[in-house]
Protein backbone atom coordinates (compact mmCIF):
# COMPACT_ATOMS: atom_id res chain seq x y z
CA UNK A 1 0.00 0.00 0.00
CA UNK A 2 0.93 3.47 -0.86
CA UNK A 3 1.35 5.26 2.13
CA UNK A 4 2.30 8.58 0.66
CA UNK A 5 -0.73 9.30 -0.71
CA UNK A 6 -3.35 12.15 0.80
CA UNK A 7 -5.79 11.53 3.21
CA UNK A 8 -8.53 12.54 1.30
CA UNK A 9 -7.12 10.08 -1.44
CA UNK A 10 -7.06 7.32 0.91
CA UNK A 11 -10.77 8.24 2.20
CA UNK A 12 -11.54 7.87 -1.39
CA UNK A 13 -10.02 3.97 -1.77
CA UNK A 14 -11.23 2.61 1.40
CA UNK A 15 -14.83 3.21 0.07
CA UNK A 16 -14.06 1.93 -3.22
CA UNK A 17 -12.43 -1.00 -1.51
CA UNK A 18 -15.54 -1.85 0.56
CA UNK A 19 -17.80 -1.24 -2.55
CA UNK A 20 -15.71 -3.57 -4.72
CA UNK A 21 -14.82 -6.23 -1.61
CA UNK A 22 -18.40 -6.54 -0.41
CA UNK A 23 -20.40 -4.98 -2.79
CA UNK A 24 -19.69 -6.64 -5.71
CA UNK A 25 -18.40 -3.71 -7.82
CA UNK A 26 -18.00 0.19 -7.97
CA UNK A 27 -19.01 3.02 -9.70
CA UNK A 28 -18.45 6.40 -9.91
CA UNK A 29 -21.95 8.05 -9.49
CA UNK A 30 -22.86 5.38 -6.37
CA UNK A 31 -18.90 6.36 -5.24
CA UNK A 32 -20.00 10.29 -5.52
CA UNK A 33 -23.25 9.84 -3.20
CA UNK A 34 -20.95 8.94 -0.14
CA UNK A 35 -18.35 12.53 -0.59
CA UNK A 36 -21.20 14.79 -1.74
CA UNK A 37 -19.30 15.75 -5.51
CA UNK A 38 -19.95 15.10 -8.87
CA UNK A 39 -19.10 11.84 -10.05
CA UNK A 40 -17.25 12.99 -13.10
CA UNK A 41 -15.18 14.90 -9.99
CA UNK A 42 -15.00 11.22 -8.12
CA UNK A 43 -14.29 9.05 -11.67
CA UNK A 44 -10.57 10.20 -11.18
CA UNK A 45 -10.51 8.19 -7.79
CA UNK A 46 -11.06 5.48 -9.56
CA UNK A 47 -8.78 6.04 -12.07
CA UNK A 48 -5.77 6.43 -9.31
CA UNK A 49 -6.54 2.98 -7.20
CA UNK A 50 -6.34 1.37 -11.06
CA UNK A 51 -3.21 3.22 -11.55
CA UNK A 52 -1.71 2.64 -7.84
CA UNK A 53 -2.60 -0.73 -7.87
CA UNK A 54 -2.87 -2.29 -11.52
CA UNK A 55 -4.53 -5.36 -12.53
CA UNK A 56 -6.96 -5.72 -9.39
CA UNK A 57 -9.63 -4.27 -11.08
CA UNK A 58 -11.46 -4.39 -14.46
CA UNK A 59 -14.50 -2.57 -16.28
CA UNK A 60 -17.26 -4.83 -17.15
CA UNK A 61 -19.14 -3.26 -19.41
CA UNK A 62 -21.38 -5.66 -19.79
CA UNK A 63 -23.01 -5.67 -16.68
CA UNK A 64 -25.93 -3.70 -16.79
CA UNK A 65 -24.86 -1.14 -13.72
CA UNK A 66 -21.02 -0.46 -15.24
CA UNK A 67 -19.06 -1.49 -12.56
CA UNK A 68 -15.34 -1.95 -12.00
CA UNK A 69 -15.33 -5.01 -10.09
CA UNK A 70 -12.20 -7.47 -8.52
CA UNK A 71 -9.84 -9.52 -10.20
CA UNK A 72 -8.44 -12.42 -9.07
CA UNK A 73 -5.51 -10.08 -7.67
CA UNK A 74 -7.86 -8.11 -5.83
CA UNK A 75 -6.88 -7.79 -2.27
CA UNK A 76 -8.53 -4.98 0.33
CA UNK A 77 -5.07 -2.96 2.07
CA UNK A 78 -7.45 0.15 2.79
CA UNK A 79 -9.90 -1.40 5.10
CA UNK A 80 -10.65 -4.47 7.57
CA UNK A 81 -11.74 -7.75 6.14
CA UNK A 82 -14.87 -8.26 8.27
CA UNK A 83 -18.29 -7.58 7.29
CA UNK A 84 -19.05 -4.97 10.75
CA UNK A 85 -16.82 -2.73 9.33
CA UNK A 86 -18.61 -1.96 6.45
CA UNK A 87 -21.85 -1.55 7.78
CA UNK A 88 -20.17 0.86 10.18
CA UNK A 89 -18.83 2.46 7.52
CA UNK A 90 -21.59 2.94 5.31
CA UNK A 91 -24.00 3.70 8.52
CA UNK A 92 -21.13 6.24 9.69
CA UNK A 93 -20.38 7.83 6.36
CA UNK A 94 -23.82 7.28 3.84
CA UNK A 95 -26.94 6.42 5.00
CA UNK A 96 -27.84 8.27 1.59
CA UNK A 97 -25.69 5.51 -0.25
CA UNK A 98 -27.37 2.87 1.16
CA UNK A 99 -31.21 4.32 0.84
CA UNK A 100 -30.38 5.37 -2.87
CA UNK A 101 -28.57 2.32 -3.72
CA UNK A 102 -30.74 -0.35 -1.78
CA UNK A 103 -34.16 1.35 -0.62
CA UNK A 104 -34.91 2.36 2.66
CA UNK A 105 -34.24 -0.64 5.19
CA UNK A 106 -32.48 -2.63 2.88
CA UNK A 107 -29.68 -3.13 5.28
CA UNK A 108 -31.07 -3.02 9.20
CA UNK A 109 -28.44 -2.18 12.20
CA UNK A 110 -30.62 -2.63 15.19
CA UNK A 111 -28.46 -5.19 16.79
CA UNK A 112 -25.10 -6.14 16.55
CA UNK A 113 -23.75 -9.24 15.20
CA UNK A 114 -21.23 -11.30 16.39
CA UNK A 115 -20.34 -13.50 13.22
CA UNK A 116 -19.42 -11.63 9.48
CA UNK A 117 -21.05 -13.66 6.38
CA UNK A 118 -19.05 -14.18 3.48
CA UNK A 119 -18.50 -11.08 0.38
CA UNK A 120 -18.96 -14.19 -2.34
CA UNK A 121 -22.66 -14.09 -0.96
CA UNK A 122 -23.22 -10.06 -0.05
CA UNK A 123 -21.78 -9.34 -3.17
CA UNK A 124 -24.48 -11.54 -5.39
CA UNK A 125 -27.44 -10.60 -2.56
CA UNK A 126 -26.63 -6.80 -2.79
CA UNK A 127 -26.56 -6.54 -6.08
CA UNK A 128 -30.36 -8.43 -6.62
CA UNK A 129 -31.39 -5.65 -4.19
CA UNK A 130 -29.86 -3.36 -6.49
CA UNK A 131 -31.51 -4.39 -9.66
CA UNK A 132 -34.55 -6.30 -8.02
CA UNK A 133 -33.34 -9.23 -9.34
CA UNK A 134 -34.23 -12.83 -8.18
CA UNK A 135 -31.28 -15.31 -6.68
CA UNK A 136 -30.97 -18.75 -7.25
CA UNK A 137 -29.24 -20.05 -4.02
CA UNK A 138 -28.58 -23.78 -2.49
CA UNK A 139 -29.47 -23.42 1.03
CA UNK A 140 -28.89 -25.39 3.99
CA UNK A 141 -32.28 -25.32 6.71
CA UNK A 142 -32.65 -27.85 9.78
CA UNK A 143 -35.36 -29.62 6.99
CA UNK A 144 -33.03 -29.60 4.55
CA UNK A 145 -29.63 -30.10 6.25
CA UNK A 146 -28.11 -31.51 3.27
CA UNK A 147 -29.32 -28.77 0.88
CA UNK A 148 -31.43 -27.22 -2.15
CA UNK A 149 -31.73 -25.04 -4.75
CA UNK A 150 -34.09 -22.28 -4.09
CA UNK A 151 -34.93 -19.24 -5.72
CA UNK A 152 -35.40 -16.11 -3.94
CA UNK A 153 -35.54 -12.41 -4.43
CA UNK A 154 -34.28 -10.22 -1.91
CA UNK A 155 -34.78 -6.86 -0.22
CA UNK A 156 -32.94 -6.67 2.81
CA UNK A 157 -30.25 -8.32 4.91
CA UNK A 158 -30.73 -7.65 9.00
CA UNK A 159 -29.25 -9.23 12.08
CA UNK A 160 -30.55 -10.77 15.15
CA UNK A 161 -27.27 -10.77 17.36
CA UNK A 162 -25.78 -13.96 15.93
CA UNK A 163 -26.08 -14.38 12.96
CA UNK A 164 -26.87 -12.14 9.42
CA UNK A 165 -30.37 -12.85 7.45
CA UNK A 166 -31.22 -12.13 3.96
CA UNK A 167 -35.82 -11.04 4.29
CA UNK A 168 -36.58 -12.22 0.69
CA UNK A 169 -39.57 -13.80 -1.00
CA UNK A 170 -39.23 -17.31 -1.81
CA UNK A 171 -40.48 -19.03 -4.71
CA UNK A 172 -40.86 -22.27 -2.89
CA UNK A 173 -43.10 -21.36 0.10
CA UNK A 174 -44.63 -18.85 -1.69
CA UNK A 175 -44.17 -16.22 1.24
CA UNK A 176 -41.96 -13.75 2.54
CA UNK A 177 -39.08 -15.24 5.14
CA UNK A 178 -35.92 -15.20 6.33
CA UNK A 179 -32.89 -16.82 5.28
CA UNK A 180 -29.60 -17.77 7.07
CA UNK A 181 -26.41 -15.76 5.22
CA UNK A 182 -23.95 -18.27 6.86
CA UNK A 183 -26.29 -21.03 5.21
CA UNK A 184 -25.90 -20.18 1.74
CA UNK A 185 -23.51 -21.22 -1.11
CA UNK A 186 -23.23 -21.56 -5.39
CA UNK A 187 -25.54 -17.72 -5.78
CA UNK A 188 -26.75 -16.86 -9.07
CA UNK A 189 -28.57 -13.69 -10.80
CA UNK A 190 -31.80 -15.85 -11.96
CA UNK A 191 -34.16 -13.02 -13.64
CA UNK A 192 -35.71 -10.21 -12.83
CA UNK A 193 -37.95 -10.46 -9.31
CA UNK A 194 -41.34 -9.59 -9.59
CA UNK A 195 -42.03 -9.62 -5.16
CA UNK A 196 -40.43 -6.70 -3.58
CA UNK A 197 -39.57 -5.06 -0.12
CA UNK A 198 -43.42 -2.78 -0.50
CA UNK A 199 -45.33 -6.39 -0.94
CA UNK A 200 -43.29 -7.79 2.43
CA UNK A 201 -46.23 -6.84 5.48
CA UNK A 202 -43.89 -8.10 8.08
CA UNK A 203 -40.94 -5.97 6.78
CA UNK A 204 -42.74 -2.09 6.17
CA UNK A 205 -44.77 -2.43 9.48
CA UNK A 206 -43.22 -1.54 13.04
CA UNK A 207 -44.46 -2.67 16.11
CA UNK A 208 -43.86 -1.76 19.54
CA UNK A 209 -42.49 -4.59 21.83
CA UNK A 210 -43.93 -3.09 25.66
CA UNK A 211 -41.51 -4.20 28.38
CA UNK A 212 -41.83 -4.13 32.22
CA UNK A 213 -40.10 -6.17 35.29
CA UNK A 214 -41.24 -9.70 36.00
CA UNK A 215 -43.77 -9.06 38.28
CA UNK A 216 -42.92 -11.37 40.44
CA UNK A 217 -39.03 -9.43 41.19
CA UNK A 218 -39.08 -7.69 44.85
CA UNK A 219 -39.76 -3.67 44.07
CA UNK A 220 -36.07 -3.22 44.51
CA UNK A 221 -35.07 -6.12 42.44
CA UNK A 222 -37.47 -4.61 39.18
CA UNK A 223 -35.91 -1.27 39.92
CA UNK A 224 -32.50 -2.77 39.50
CA UNK A 225 -33.23 -4.62 36.28
CA UNK A 226 -34.54 -1.51 34.95
CA UNK A 227 -31.38 0.73 35.79
CA UNK A 228 -29.64 -1.78 33.72
CA UNK A 229 -31.68 -0.22 30.34
CA UNK A 230 -31.54 3.18 31.61
CA UNK A 231 -35.14 2.67 32.23
CA UNK A 232 -37.49 3.80 35.79
CA UNK A 233 -40.30 1.97 34.75
CA UNK A 234 -42.34 -0.08 31.35
CA UNK A 235 -40.53 0.91 28.61
CA UNK A 236 -41.27 0.30 24.82
CA UNK A 237 -38.80 -1.38 22.10
CA UNK A 238 -39.84 -0.84 18.36
CA UNK A 239 -39.28 -2.85 15.69
CA UNK A 240 -40.21 -4.14 12.26
CA UNK A 241 -42.62 -6.92 12.76
CA UNK A 242 -40.32 -9.42 10.58
CA UNK A 243 -37.46 -8.92 13.58
CA UNK A 244 -39.73 -8.66 16.95
CA UNK A 245 -39.05 -12.15 17.49
CA UNK A 246 -35.14 -11.99 17.33
CA UNK A 247 -35.28 -8.83 19.26
CA UNK A 248 -37.53 -10.82 21.64
CA UNK A 249 -34.84 -13.49 21.45
CA UNK A 250 -31.65 -11.18 21.82
CA UNK A 251 -32.89 -9.13 25.73
CA UNK A 252 -34.59 -12.50 27.09
CA UNK A 253 -37.70 -11.33 27.19
CA UNK A 254 -39.82 -13.11 28.64
CA UNK A 255 -43.65 -14.57 26.84
CA UNK A 256 -45.61 -14.75 30.07
CA UNK A 257 -44.60 -14.06 33.55
CA UNK A 258 -47.09 -16.88 34.58
CA UNK A 259 -44.78 -19.27 33.06
CA UNK A 260 -41.20 -17.88 32.96
CA UNK A 261 -38.98 -17.82 35.73
CA UNK A 262 -37.78 -14.40 37.20
CA UNK A 263 -34.31 -15.00 37.35
CA UNK A 264 -34.25 -16.56 33.48
CA UNK A 265 -36.46 -13.29 32.15
CA UNK A 266 -36.51 -10.65 34.33
CA UNK A 267 -37.90 -8.44 31.73
CA UNK A 268 -41.10 -9.99 30.45
CA UNK A 269 -43.44 -8.75 27.83
CA UNK A 270 -46.97 -6.70 28.78
CA UNK A 271 -48.16 -6.51 25.52
CA UNK A 272 -47.98 -10.23 23.90
CA UNK A 273 -51.15 -9.96 22.38
CA UNK A 274 -50.86 -7.16 20.83
CA UNK A 275 -47.59 -8.33 18.88
CA UNK A 276 -48.31 -12.39 18.42
CA UNK A 277 -49.71 -12.15 14.79
CA UNK A 278 -45.56 -11.21 13.84
CA UNK A 279 -44.26 -13.99 15.94
CA UNK A 280 -42.79 -17.13 14.79
CA UNK A 281 -45.41 -19.31 16.20
CA UNK A 282 -48.61 -17.00 15.24
CA UNK A 283 -47.48 -16.50 11.30
CA UNK A 284 -49.50 -18.16 8.86
CA UNK A 285 -48.01 -20.82 6.28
Amino acid sequence: MNTSISNQLKSRFKAIEYMVHWEGGVNSSRLSRIFGVQANVIRTAINQYVKQHPDTLIFNGKDPEKLYIATSLFTPLYIPHNWESYVSYMFANSNEHIRQTYGDGAVSEQITPICSPQPEVTRILLKAIRLKSRVSVFYSSRNNPMGIQRVIAPHALSHDGLRWHCRAYCYKREQFTDFNLGRMKDLSIAGKADKHQHQDEHWIQFVEIKVAAHPALPPEEQALVLSDYGKKGHFVIRTRAALADYTIQFYRLGMDPNTCSQQGHPLVITNLEEIAFCLFRGRKG
